[in-house]
């Protein structure tokens, strides 16, 4: 039986040294898809620049490694619509899409922070772009390490010696 991991990602909307952290996140994402014979669900969201980054890499680390055992998986907060309007083209750029509706009738404002704690909850690896200690990828890293997740923050991070 193969094992199962999930890796969650979260980290600011803009990223300053765009192409120091894509390098970072292609390499550990590479070293994530090539070890053994394993399951792997990636979870992420859709709101800034690396969510976005990270998307890409996953999509083109399947082609290159290859995608057996492996998903990427949308995860939004509440159906937007963006999603609604290009439903086709959504389905055909990430394996599966999930909303994660808040309970009852929640505020803008608390339904990424719900959806980002489900996340988490559900992850064995969070892996972060955090480098402001305010923000929602911060209360995200914050709401990792009390859970006790294993966490890699990629702002100062050297993945070859983090990862190993």
């Amino acid at each position: 039986m193969r094992e199962k991991i999930t890796v969650s990602f979260f980290g600011h909307r803009i990223i300053d040294d765009y192409l120091t952290v894509e390098a970072k996140l292609y390499e550990l994402l590479r070293i994530i898809m090539q070890r053994g014979n394993r399951e792997i669900e990636f979870l992420v969201g859709r709101n800034g620049e690396f969510d976005k980054t990270v998307a890409a890499i996953i999509r083109g680390l399947k082609k290159e490694i290859g995608e057996d055992g492996v998903s990427l998986t949308l995860v939004m907060p509440y159906e937007t619509a963006e999603i609604k309007n290009n439903a086709e083209a959504f389905e055909s750029y990430y394996d599966s899409i999930e909303i994660c509706k808040a309970p009852g009738k929640q505020s803008y404002k608390y339904a990424i922070p719900f959806r980002n704690q489900k996340m988490i909850d559900r992850s064995d690896l969070v892996i972060f772009y955090v480098k402001n200690e305010t923000g929602g990828a911060f209360e995200a890293l914050k709401y990792a390490i009390k859970k006790q997740k294993r966490v890699i923050n990629l702002f100062g991070t050297k993945i070859e010696s983090d990862i190993g």
